[in-house]
């Protein structure tokens, strides 16, 4: 009867753990739709915090907790917590003079992390019950979330994100059925799962996930004409099609064409976009035509029948006029699955058949798995500019990941060059410089890498009304290509920013600025390179892949001017959406302050033991150390795994499987030599960690997947040691105060959360994990106070 029990206990833990990493999962992907980024530091704090507050709640609690009520709390406040996400409108763009969107953002907080305290007082009733045996409970936990991890991806590509959030409730009233002993709850938990998954599975139009007025799959909503003609989910993204008159996407065009547009439709990833779909065939005169006009297009007159490789081809705008230019042969890699199904399937005679072109060598790798293959040499390698136009000044993109614009991505791409071949890039133009600027410094710092000397003689750069364009040379350009060029830019009308050899007569010509002021910086970027980067106004030092965040442009120097333009104007060069991530900062150790300290005064009123001298240093540092450890490899794995969700399903379930076996295993490992183990594999971590990325990133998607799962494996095993092995050994030195120790832990991930996300966007992932490692040494040196002889041999003798 007992055993049954415990079966019962282990399995509902294991499912309600479950359906939280489903709606974790769900809710970076919810996130990323409706406003303009995964937060998926953000998502994994509110689930600990979550946690943490439960354990507050369990600290004042007397007798037993009925689990089957918890359980369908959490499947109703899962339901919930959509329902006010969706249809409470947060409008990111206004929070600086609009002192609404503060409240409605932490009301979209509270919503979101309620489900993970239902779910977490599930898991901490089940640790404080357990006392010395709490090592089982955290195990079923960790392995329940692990499954959640396999199972949300599935789910998301069956039905989207709407399905998901309805198997996570689905899952919370399925582990009520599990803990109720009586008839009735098991009935009632029997049908408040037949209704959500019902509800999920049919909701009506009201209900679906609606998008930020600012996305551009909304804004493009707006045109009187607009018809959404295709909308599919998959894994990892959602695409959306729009056939309106309004769309027009051809980046840079010449103010001289004197051709006809083509007709497009828009084709928008995760509510961003549009990236045309053109409905015109390759190499016909009115295509050739456009073509010439095109600022990408310069590349191709240089290097005539040329064999080409299109970085981020978006739906195939640069793939088209590449053969219109006269290309021989074009390799195009697979950002999206999804963008390519729509292709070749729904749009192929809309598009005239691009994608099945004869010419057209479609890669399965993303454009930077397809920069690492050996595929060339090329003679041109272009970088489109196939995403919209994103305001630098409000900071929304500043934490978007861009492994295709990082360093080592331009110096591959140089290394797959013919001897003659061009690097192409086209970039948006802000005032002051700032996107076109970095990208030139990202060149002119891969090229010093790779030993050229003369890089004036190896680049130019030229601008339109909207972009600049930069092309780079593996030999120096000759005279006969410059006089091509300068009669490129007469004919197109644009002003060049930098040609070897350039005169003052032809700057500022034709797309008139009061001073010339790209041509000052891209000339004092190539005269003083180091210098110039450290004096600017923002950052313009080349993105790694160590930090890829090519978006982020906030310096430290730039805090008086955001704080004295606070409300009144668009925070400069992206500020505010730096600041908005030191406000979650505060608000987390707000919460984390009140979370650590109400559990202990809870406790303190209970006659008993107090926790040893240390124990709240000890649980703190576990917090800080599991998070920062994290978080950086779901950051830094998108690269090697494509795509940040894949990374973030393949991170969360190796880390929380391992974690469950190192827990299940704690009773017979020693606690220190674990910790301090685990310190020299972070170590080791962190160095190899690029290294063994690009060393894997040429294989197969399986392989890099289990690599990667490898790679974590004796890290998360060891990672699961120290919380169940501290609580063993808190409940035997002050029995009751596991709850104030399950709050301490997961405020202070709260917190470490969103102080990784920090680091790694100003220091990188390798200064995140290093942050992880000195939380776990400290663990180590804290952990000889939870025992006045230490943990040698004692769990061993009395767990397990």
């Amino acid at each position: 009867m007992e055993a049954n029990r415990e079966l019962r206990i282990t399995s509902g833990i294991a499912l309600i753990s479950a359906g939280s990493l489903v709606y974790e999962i769900a809710l970076t992907r919810l996130l990323a739709v409706q406003q303009f980024h995964h937060f998926a530091f953000l998502v994994v704090s509110l689930a600990v915090l979550g946690m943490a507050a439960s354990g507050v709640t369990l600290s004042g609690r007397e007798g037993s907790i009925r689990l089957h009520r918890v359980s369908a709390a959490y499947g109703l406040t899962t339901i919930a917590a959509y329902l006010v996400i969706n249809l409470l409108p947060f409008d990111s763009f206004s929070i600086a003079w609009d002192a609404r969107q503060v409240w409605i953002l932490l009301l979209y907080f509270l919503a979101a992390g309620v489900p993970f305290l239902f779910a977490g007082r599930v898991v901490g009733a089940a640790l404080v019950r357990s006392g010395e045996g709490a090592f089982r409970p955290y195990a079923a936990s960790l392995a329940g979330s692990a499954l959640g991890c396999l199972i949300a991806p599935l789910i998301l590509a069956l039905g989207g994100v709407e399905a998901a959030l309805g198997l996570a409730a689905v899952l919370g009233f399925l582990a009520s059925f599990v803990f109720a002993a009586a008839a009735r709850p098991r009935a009632a938990a029997l049908l408040l799962a037949a209704l959500s998954l019902t509800a999920f599975t049919r909701l009506p139009a009201w209900l679906r996930l609606s998008l930020s007025p600012y996305k551009p799959l909304q804004v493009a909503m707006l045109s009187l004409d607009a018809e959404v003609t295709l909308s599919r989910w998959s894994a990892t993204s959602r695409v959306d099609v729009i056939e309106s008159s309004g769309i027009h996407v051809t980046p840079g065009l010449a103010l001289s064409l004197d051709v006809d547009l083509p007709e497009q439709a828009g084709l928008f990833l995760d509510g961003e976009g549009p990236m045309p779909v053109t409905r015109a065939a390759a190499r016909t005169p009115a295509t050739c035509g456009l073509a010439e006009r095109m600022p990408g297009s310069l590349g191709y007159l240089l290097r005539p029948q040329a064999y080409a490789l299109i970085i981020e081809p978006g739906a195939g705008l640069n793939t088209l006029l590449a053969f219109s230019m006269g290309a021989a042969h074009v390799v195009q890699p697979t950002d999206d699955p999804l963008v390519k199904e729509v292709m070749l399937e729904d749009y192929r005679e809309y598009s005239h058949g691009l994608f099945a072109d004869p010419a057209l060598e479609i890669s399965t790798r993303t454009s930077r798995g397809t920069l690492s293959e050996e595929r060339g040499p090329f003679d041109v390698i272009e970088f489109a500019l196939s995403e919209g136009f994103r305001p630098v000044t409000s900071g929304a993109f500043s934490l978007t990941e861009d492994f295709s614009m990082t360093v080592e991505a331009i110096q591959q791409a140089w290394d797959q060059l013919e001897q003659d071949g061009l690097l192409v890039i086209t970039r948006w133009i802000h005032t002051p410089p700032s996107e076109s600027a970095r990208a030139w410094s990202t060149v002119l710092a891969a090229l010093r890498a790779r030993g050229v000397t003369s890089t004036g003689e190896h680049v130019l750069a030229y601008r339109g009304m909207r972009t600049a364009t930069i092309i780079a040379s593996r030999r120096p350009f000759s005279p006969a290509e410059l006089a091509t060029a300068r009669a490129f830019l007469i004919h197109n009308r644009f002003d060049p920013i930098y040609l070897p050899g350039l005169r003052a007569e032809e700057l500022n010509r034709f797309n008139r600025l009061p001073e010339p002021v790209y041509h000052q910086l891209y000339a004092a970027l190539l005269e003083s390179y180091d210098r110039t980067v450290q004096e600017y106004d923002f950052r313009l030092e080349a993105p790694s892949d160590d930090r890829p965040y090519f978006s982020h442009f906030f310096r430290w120097s730039q805090t008086p001017q955001v704080l004295a333009s606070l409300g009144r104007i668009w925070q400069p060069f992206g500020g505010s959406g730096y600041f908005v991530l030191l406000a979650l900062l505060l608000l987390m150790l707000i919460l984390a302050t009140a979370l650590t300290l109400l559990p202990a005064a809870l406790l303190r009123r209970k006659p008993g033991a107090r926790p040893p001298s240390g124990a709240l240093a000890y649980f703190a540092a576990l917090g800080l150390g599991y998070l920062a450890v994290e978080i950086p490899l779901i950051q830094a794995f998108g690269l090697l795994l494509d795509r940040p969700m894949t990374s973030l399903v393949t991170v969360l379930f190796t880390l929380l499987l391992t974690s469950g076996v190192g827990s299940f295993l704690s009773p017979r490992i020693r606690l220190r030599t674990a910790l301090w183990i685990l310190a020299v594999l972070l170590l080791v971590d962190l160095i190899l960690l690029l290294p063994f990325t690009h060393w894997a990133l040429p294989l197969s998607l399986p392989a890099r997947i289990m690599l990667a799962s490898l790679f974590m494996l004796p890290t998360g095993v060891l990672m699961g040691v120290p919380f169940a092995a501290g609580l063993a050994m808190l409940e035997r030195r002050a029995p009751g105060w596991i709850p104030w120790a399950w709050a301490v832990n997961g405020a202070l991930s709260g917190v470490s959360g969103v102080t990784a996300a920090l680091i790694s966007l100003d220091a990188g992932f390798r200064a995140t994990l290093f942050a992880g490692l000195c939380a776990y040494a400290l663990a180590a040196v804290l952990s000889s106070h939870l025992s006045s002889g230490g943990l040698s041999g004692d769990l061993a003798r009395k767990g397990g």
